[in-house]
């Protein structure tokens, strides 16, 4: 499982996810869209599509796109194979609940 931003100046989920499935229609086929969907701990709506194995991509994996204030969050669990995806599936959505933004951090360095 990993997560990341939307970078190349995306802000809308929906917007953001369209253009990930475009992208990956040939390696994945049409995902099941909107197999699931929500408000993270934070109260940040998201909703989740599923993207099952196909004979160019082995891996099963489930994608929640998350709308953040003026940016585009996403979760992706990914699994070997149709076994491991069924028993571990459930997991997105508990993560999803332990979510929250936290704004903009600044780092500070220490000069001395």
């Amino acid at each position: 499982m990993y997560a990341n931003v939307a970078g190349g100046g995306f802000t809308d989920a929906a917007v953001f996810a369209a253009r990930a499935i475009q992208e990956m229609k040939k390696k994945h086929g049409i995902p099941k869209q909107k197999i699931a969907s929500g408000k993270t701990k934070g109260g940040e709506a998201y909703f989740i599509n599923e993207y099952p194995a196909t004979a160019n991509y082995s891996r099963w994996e489930r994608v929640a796109y998350i709308q953040l204030p003026g940016a585009v969050g996403y979760v992706v669990l990914s699994s070997r194979n149709e076994g491991s995806y069924g028993k571990d599936k459930h997991i997105l959505e508990d993560v999803m609940k332990t979510i929250f933004y936290v704004g903009k951090v600044e780092l500070k360095r220490d000069n001395g």
